[in-house]
């Protein structure tokens, strides 16, 4: 073999190498590049599911501040408020325990 064969096998392994090594590169990006897209679907959905939410949320604060029923309605509902002149009863529940007196020695 003379000295250019050899020159111009050290070129082709060069440029296999070379080669090789862009191609893996492009297979490890291409596999990140499509875990990204992924994540960043999942990211705009849970986006759109929280523009959606605060939408309503906005909603209710507007109906709330224009709305005195409506505000009365939520106070009764979810603080247990009630107004001076109203009595309020409970009653015990399925699954409510009955107390029991203390015994006095």
């Amino acid at each position: 073999m003379t000295q250019k064969e050899g020159h111009n096998v050290w070129w082709l392994v060069l440029v296999a190498s070379v080669l090789a090594v862009c191609a893996f590169a492009v297979y490890k990006g291409s596999s990140q590049l499509i875990l990204v897209q992924e994540e960043l679907a999942q990211v705009r959905k849970a986006n759109q599911n929280l523009d959606q939410e605060n939408r309503a949320l906005y909603r209710q604060v507007q109906r709330l501040r224009s709305d005195n029923q409506a505000l009365e309605k939520v106070c009764r509902q979810e603080m247990n408020v009630v107004r001076p002149d109203e009595v309020v009863y409970q009653t015990a529940g399925k699954d409510a325990k009955p107390e029991t007196p203390e015994k006095v020695p």
